[in-house]
This record gives C-alpha cells, structure tokens and sequence, in this order.
C-alpha cells in the first residue's frame, strides 16, 4: 500500500498502521448500521437497456441485479461488443459522457494484464468498467464515493485517518468543480488541511488501490457483505454525511 509519509509539523507523530487502522475501524462501525439501511436509501436510476426488464427502475436490488448483468454480458462478449458495453456501463448507466473511444478501449485492454494501471485520472470511469467486470475485486469510486469516506471518517471523529483523494464532481452538497461549492471545497475537508491536521495524504495515483485494500479489509469484519454494498452505502449516503460534518 503505497502513502505518503506525513510531515509531522505541529501534531503529534502518529504511525501509519494507527492512522489506517483508525480509518477502517470507523468505516466498519458505520458499514454495520448502513448497510441494512440500503434497500430504502439507495436510488440511481437505471436507463433504458433493451435486454435488462428492470430497465427504468432506480433501487438497490435492481442495480444490483444490473452489475450481475453486465458482468455476464462482458464474459460472454468480444472485444468489440466489450467497447460498446463499456460505453453502456460509464455512459449510459454511470453518467459520465465524454469519453472518447480511445479512452475506454485503453480501460478495456488494462483489464486483460495481471496488474491494470489504475491512476486517478479516469477512475470514475475506468472502475465503473473494472467494478462490473469483478464485483469481488472492484468497486466504484467517484465524487461522492470519495467525498463520503473522509466525511464519515470526520463524523466518526477521527482525528488522524486516512485522506481520500477527491476528484471533480457537480453535486452541489459533496462538491461542485464549477462553482467551487460543497464539502470537497471547504477549507477544513480540503485534503491539504486534513493533511496539516494529522490525517495520512494518499499518493494520487494510489488512491484506487488503497481504497480497495480499506474496503477488503472491512469485509473481514462484515461477514455476509459485499465490496458493493459497502461502495453503496458510500454513494447513497454522501450528501447526508458531507452535510453532517459541514454542520457540526
């Protein structure tokens, strides 16, 4: 797990293994009080897919069922039809438009070596493909997912955690990249100040692979859960946890 070794400045010198395992152990508590909560909060509307029937409808189960699709159309696809599911997958269902097709055909060759690159440039877009091709090894992160795992850390107060790297996003709560807006852009959850505060920075282009490694590490104390019921519960409850920590 490669971070960055934090100056120790003004605050007290807290060792790596303490500040991730702070980290986990806030996540783990949360993860077992929403978790359950997930068929109510959950909603992200599924758009018209020709060969899906709960094309339309916008809960847990249903979105669910999606990714178990997806991930069978892709075993069963070749390289070209991997393209176009591809574009589905980011564009259609993750909403994230403006790629171009070089671009997904780059994700789509990352995943046939032992080892993708997985930089933070493109991760709302490359782990939405990464996250249905292995629901077991990937999992989603975005605007709100990041924004959420440094909120609930915050809300769980933690005074030395792991900082998640955000990125742009247009949610008016978690963080707007046009007009500066919402909790990413708040001086106090800046991962600058979180930094300054004690908190471990994360190298940018590590950030996919340590989220993953927190999230696994999770499921050692939540029998029975999935790698996407946790990233779930980080995007269903984002907004809630940004404005949580925003109006402490």
């Amino acid at each position: 797990m490669a971070l960055q070794s934090t100056p120790k400045k003004n605050v007290l010198f807290i060792s790596l293994e303490v500040k991730m395992n702070n980290c986990i152990n806030a996540l783990v508590e949360y993860f077992k009080n929403e978790v359950p909560k997930l068929e109510s909060r959950y909603s992200w509307k599924i758009p018209q897919i020709s060969d899906f029937e709960s094309s339309g409808k916008s809960g847990y189960q249903q979105n669910i069922e999606l990714k178990h699709h997806f991930n069978a159309k892709w075993q069963s696809s070749n390289t070209e039809n991997k393209l176009a599911l591809s574009k589905e997958v980011v564009a259609d269902w993750g909403g994230v438009r403006g790629n171009k097709d070089e671009t997904l055909t780059s994700y789509v060759n990352e995943l046939i070596k032992e080892k993708p690159r997985t930089p933070l440039k493109g991760i709302a877009s490359y782990s939405k493909i990464f996250s249905i091709v292995d629901m077991d090894k990937y999992a989603i992160y975005d605007a709100r997912v990041a924004a959420c795992l440094n909120a609930v850390q915050w809300n769980h107060d933690v005074s030395t955690g792991l900082a998640f790297n955000y990125i742009s996003g247009r949610n008016n709560v978690v963080g707007n990249s046009i007009n500066k807006s919402g909790f990413v852009y708040q001086e106090e959850f800046k991962v600058s100040s979180l930094v300054a505060a004690g908190w471990q920075r994360i190298k940018r282009n590590d950030t996919y692979q340590v989220y993953l490694d927190v999230l696994k590490q999770c499921l050692k104390s939540l029998p029975g859960y999935k790698l996407y019921d946790l990233e779930m519960v980080l995007f269903a409850n984002a907004e809630t946890e940004c404005l949580k920590a925003m109006n402490a």
